[in-house]
């Protein structure tokens, strides 16, 4: 097997599941937004925001920081921008299975296809100017700069990334690049963020598309894997381990009742609340109060499934159960940062 069809095989897997996983709330995202909101949203894109910090007394060394920021990130947004960075893994895999086929051309089509996700994803996020001025104690600048800045880096999802979903990336990054502290065994080690850095991505890019142009397909394979390798940070918790589980778990009974399977469903809502359960014991009073609240909410659905038995349910029922799990979801997904 060629080095090229290694690394392939061993990081393929995981543009497949950030797309899956992306894909999985966007109905519910579409569902959230009123038009009053999106209103609201669209003002605070355009908003422009002025902090100014000063370092120094009054007749010394003075230095004057002013950071303008302009746009706001929604929690829409930043939905849509993760969704666009799987959309440009997405096409990160089509490119290396045309290189595979040795279609250059294609290869080529799909990596300027991922830089324009990409480019869409910084078009949405805030952009920063900042000037900073320095002046002596006789009033005279001494030093004085101005450059504009952009955090780059977008967060991809926070839940069911463990092992299921995140182990093809990780497997990747000891592969290619030999990743020093990456271990993974089992559910033991909970990977709890994905960040993506567009940076390194988009830098990974313009080389496979650089090479592509050179007819250099092996460093154009090198590069898309770079891409995903090196564009990804995963960050871990093992006491999360619970939470973890009961969204896993709870994203499974979506898929379920998606396909209209309710005996899974109801598997997988009883194993979500037997783990909520374990994560109460170790939360605060405060924290135990939500969870309480979730416990009681996922009991009802239960409750509700059983009853309808082997009736016939309306689709649009069966949706409104869907969505209410991937509140639930988003609401797990929250307590990470909330309860951590």
């Amino acid at each position: 097997m060629s080095d090229r069809r290694v690394a392939r095989s061993t990081w393929r897997p995981a543009a497949a599941g950030l797309v899956a996983i992306m894909l999985f709330a966007v109905p519910a995202w579409g569902q959230q937004r009123s038009s009053s909101s999106s209103r609201d949203q669209s003002k605070d894109q355009n908003k422009e925001e002025t902090i100014t910090r000063t370092f120094g007394k009054e007749g010394d060394y003075r230095t004057e920081v002013t950071i303008r920021t302009k746009g706001k990130l929604t929690d829409d947004d930043k939905r849509q921008a993760a969704l666009l960075v799987a959309e440009a893994f997405a096409h990160v895999d089509e490119a290396s299975e045309e290189l595979e086929a040795d279609d250059s051309k294609e290869a080529r089509d799909e990596v300027n296809k991922s830089l324009e996700a990409i480019k869409a994803v910084r078009s949405m996020l805030p952009t920063m100017t900042i000037h900073t001025k320095t002046t002596a104690p006789d009033g005279k600048v001494i030093y004085e700069d101005e450059r504009e800045d952009q955090n780059a880096r977008v967060s991809l999802f926070e839940g069911i990334i463990h092992k299921q979903t995140l182990a093809p990336i990780l497997e990747a990054r000891r592969n290619a690049v030999q990743v020093a502290g990456v271990h993974l065994v089992e559910a033991e080690t909970i990977v709890t963020e994905a960040v993506a850095d567009l940076d390194t991505i988009e830098a990974e890019l313009k080389r496979a598309a650089k090479s592509l142009q050179d007819n250099k397909p092996e460093a154009a394979t090198k590069a898309l894997a770079l891409a995903l390798v090196r564009g990804i940070e995963a960050v871990y918790s093992k006491e999360d381990s619970e939470l973890a589980s009961a969204r896993d778990a709870i994203w499974l009974a979506q898929r379920a009742l998606k396909e209209n399977n309710v005996a899974e469903a109801l598997v997988n809502l009883e194993i979500s609340r037997q783990r909520l359960q374990l994560y109460r014991e170790l939360a605060s009073q405060d924290q135990r109060r939500e969870v309480d609240q979730m416990l009681r909410e996922v009991a009802q659905l239960e409750a509700q499934l059983r009853q309808e038995g082997n009736q016939p349910v309306a689709r649009a029922e069966r949706d409104r159960q869907g969505h209410t799990l991937t509140s639930w979801w988003d609401k797990l997904t929250g307590w990470f940062h909330r309860h951590g």
